[in-house]
């Protein structure tokens, strides 16, 4: 996971905040991508029932 964190923030010209919020951005993206599939997980087993 830490080279798709790295990915893309290798421009010379950002700032270490832009830096850190492409990081947070990143992150956050994955967190609710695993949430979602968590759900998508949770309402097919639901409806098996």
């Amino acid at each position: 996971m830490k080279k798709d964190i790295n990915d893309g923030i290798e421009n010379r010209n950002s700032t270490s905040q832009d830096i850190l919020m492409d990081r947070v951005n990143q992150a956050f993206n994955k967190v609710a991508q695993d949430v979602r599939g968590m759900v998508a997980e949770s309402t097919v087993k639901k409806s098996n029932r």
